[in-house]
């Protein structure tokens, strides 16, 4: 797996922020809004040979991959660069493949402008609105089923319009025929998978910037004595923006990764990125306008420019969202449609060699050892826990193989970890238990001392034990330290009273990761020290919690229980140190990314309902209606999965913690809440119907992953946490939150 840049493409990405930063400054921009377009610009481009990144060198260009010129798109998008680029170099690798003579050599040296109409037009249609087409030399467009080429006719209609893009009516009669016939088609619609993948990047680029105008403006304006990026109300709304647009970022990657490995469904996620980033683009600008409040309105503010050219660039071929029945043709259709070649691909979001080669060992495994012979059960979470099955697991040298060998792992990485956890998942094993002995396993690790590691450690390396966490308590929610429950010191042992709410498992494991205030006279984040205490300890009541998802989980209240001092976890009053590793990696995605998968476990049930059900004599998943929203599901949980990818990657690989962990848990809960809601109402009435009853949809798949989902954005952090964290990590915004 590789989801960083490397030196080349970081020089790239660099020198063409300098490029536009000089040749694309908001004075530049501004003074191209009348025309829509920047002839010194353009001039510039086309020296640096941005313009015929795709063309072979043979015929003058630079043969750049998809990749790269997708970096370099992305920073014109930043700087707002005035002109149909992605349209001109679309028509370049066109023109290329084409045969496409002087007016190929004409755009590849920028004495001309070609750009490309990414839609197909009906034959009988007179005239195309095209972008850039007030100050094109000829258009290409895709008519009925030739590729042609349309040179500027001696008048055209140039209109004003959104987003200052040059827009001009053409007449479309009047034409030269690149190709025709199959070949045609071809050529186009690689042409059309090409202009989205570039124009998504380049909407990327845009609501980023949009979005660090905003945090800086948010960071600098006082309002009611404070600085306004201090309320919530401004921060979390900038968050939920910048992870979705983080979201169309790992689409834009994954689909060229995806066309690279010549996946099946990579024509469809060329389709996802384009349509996402759009939604995304508009939704982020909006809200970056809104933080300026009525100064975003003027026009002398730069914001307004992101705003408006965020909606013309994703329109400027139609309706976005008509991206999304190629979606599901891609999909659940029979064909594949063709893809531009794609080139050096420095990318991988793949697991691995290793992790492959592990992933059928564990498969040999659970086919010996079938974990419903077990009486394993993932919807019963804690309760489905199977201790007969987690023993032989353990035996096999598979329920924590990443640990080291002196604890009885065999030192498998995290890679190889998450192709076991996600077969685990597939079969249907309860991984609650595996996953919190994993976390607190890796973390007593670091901080316990060699007694108690060598205590327990073997047992739970060997499956004789399991471990919950006793975090929250009843007046502390999310914030988990505002802890109340108190340890105090005394001679080798500790005195612990309190209460914890929400301990999962509880009642059926050996430990509790217990967190504690120890000094109450000491700053909120400095007073608390962890422990690991042994809930057959005196003292200690549970008391079951039954939740809406059907899970039960436990009030724990400590009444004078004592443990000696080596259960302590860390440096007394290093509680939040400690507790901090931890969550790192509950966020982190170093595991199967449960809210992902279960995202995709309702899609499936959904599009398994569609195929089946009958609507007017029809296949219900053949209405592009129904089409259009589970394409829409299918985006979103492919951006879940991405985001654990890329939790998984930086974690694995060392990398700075830059929000990426809250980014994966904030996006992959509220994105399976909205989704399961609306899969309820898609399937109504038979998607309310439960587990076990007549007539249940997939054993009630879809009722049950509704009751789920909404628990996933308060487990492991309220995604109002994670909402804060991101508007600190990723838009250097002040805390907004007490």
């Amino acid at each position: 797996m590789r989801l960083g840049l490397e030196n080349d493409q970081q020089l790239l990405v660099d020198s063409f922020d300098e490029f536009f930063a000089r040749e694309s400054s908001p004075d530049r921009v501004r003074a191209a809004e009348a025309a829509g377009f920047d002839s010194a610009l353009w001039s510039a481009l086309a020296a640096t040979g941005a313009l015929s990144m795709r063309v072979p060198p043979h015929l003058g260009g630079g043969d750049a991959s998809l990749f790269d010129t997708c970096l370099v798109l992305e920073r014109a998008g930043r700087h707002l660069a005035t002109g149909p680029i992605a349209g001109a170099i679309v028509a370049g690798s066109l023109l290329a493949a084409s045969g496409g003579g002087d007016y190929l050599n004409a755009a590849v040296d920028g004495s001309s402008v070609i750009t490309f109409v990414p839609v197909q037009i009906d034959p009988d249609t007179s005239r195309v609105l095209v972008e850039g087409g007030a100050h094109a030399d000829a258009v290409i467009l895709w008519r009925g089923d030739d590729l042609i080429l349309v040179a500027r006719p001696e008048e055209i209609e140039p209109v004003s319009d959104l987003g200052a893009g040059g827009f001009a009516w053409w007449p479309t009669q009047s034409s030269t025929a690149l190709a025709t016939g199959p070949e045609a088609r071809r050529l186009a619609a690689a042409g059309v998978a090409e202009w989205r993948i570039l124009t998504a990047a380049a909407l990327v680029g845009l609501s980023k910037r949009s979005l660090e105008l905003a945090a800086e403006y948010a960071s600098q304006r006082v309002q009611f004595d404070r600085v306004i990026a201090t309320f919530q109300g401004i921060a979390h709304p900038l968050a939920d923006a910048a992870t979705e647009v983080e979201g169309a970022r790992l689409l834009v990657w994954d689909a060229i990764w995806r066309a690279g490995q010549g996946q099946p469904d990579a024509a469809a996620t060329f389709s996802m990125a384009f349509a996402w980033a759009a939604e995304a683009a508009t939704r982020a600008t909006g809200t970056a306008l809104h933080t300026f409040g009525g100064y975003g309105l003027a026009l002398e503010y730069d914001v307004q420019l992101h705003q408006r050219r965020a909606k013309a660039w994703s329109a400027a071929a139609g309706d976005p969202k008509a991206a999304l029945l190629d979606v599901a043709d891609g999909l659940w259709g029979d064909a594949s449609a063709p893809l531009p070649e794609v080139g050096d691909v420095p990318i991988d979001f793949g697991l691995g060699e290793e992790a492959e080669a592990f992933r059928q060992q564990v498969k040999e495994f659970l086919a010996d050892h079938p974990p419903a012979s077990y009486g394993c059960d993932i919807r019963g979470g804690w309760d489905g826990h199977s201790v007969k099955f987690h023993r032989a697991l353990a035996s096999a040298g598979l329920a924590f193989a990443n640990w080291p060998a002196e604890y009885g792992g065999i030192e498998r990485g995290p890679y190889e970890m998450t192709a076991m956890l996600q077969e685990l998942y597939s079969s249907g094993v309860s991984l609650h238990p595996i996953a919190n002995a994993q976390m607190v396993g890796q973390t007593i690790l670091c901080f316990a001392q060699p007694e108690l590691l060598d205590e327990v450690m073997p047992k739970l390396c060997r499956g004789e034990v399991i471990t919950c966490l006793g975090y929250t308590e009843p007046e502390s929610g999310s914030d988990v330290a505002a802890a109340k429950t108190r340890a105090v010191r005394d001679g080798d042992e500790w005195a612990i009273d309190g209460q914890k709410m929400f301990t999962s498992g509880a009642d059926i494991c050996q430990y509790v990761f217990l967190l504690t205030r120890t000094d109450p006279d000491a700053a909120k984040h400095k007073g608390l020290t962890m422990f690991l205490v042994p809930l057959n300890s005196e003292g200690i009541e549970i008391h079951p919690i039954h939740t809406l998802s059907g899970e039960k989980t436990n009030a724990v209240f400590y009444t004078g229980v004592r443990v000696p001092d080596r259960y302590r976890i860390g440096e007394v009053n290093g509680g939040m140190g400690v507790i901090g590793y931890a969550l790192e990696i509950e966020h982190g995605g170093g595991g199967v990314g449960l809210f992902a998968r279960a995202h995709a476990d309702a899609l499936d049930a959904a599009v398994e309902w569609a195929r089946t059900k009958v609507t007017n004599g029809e296949p219900t998943l053949s209405d592009p209606v129904v089409r259009t929203r589970l394409a829409r599901v299918a985006t979103r949980a492919r951006i879940s999965a991405l985001f654990n990818l890329q939790s998984l990657w930086r974690g694995a690989e060392g990398r700075p913690n830059r929000g990426e962990g809250p980014m994966s848990k904030l996006f992959s809960a509220e994105a399976y809440i909205e989704d399961s809601s609306d899969l309820v109402d898609l399937a109504a009435p038979e998607s309310l119907v439960s587990a076990g009853s007549a007539g249940a949809l997939s054993d009630g798949e879809l009722e049950f992953g509704y009751r789920l989902s909404a628990a996933t954005s308060i487990y492991g952090g309220s995604s109002e946490i994670m909402r804060s964290i991101i508007a600190e990590a990723v838009l250097g915004m002040p805390r907004s939150r007490n």
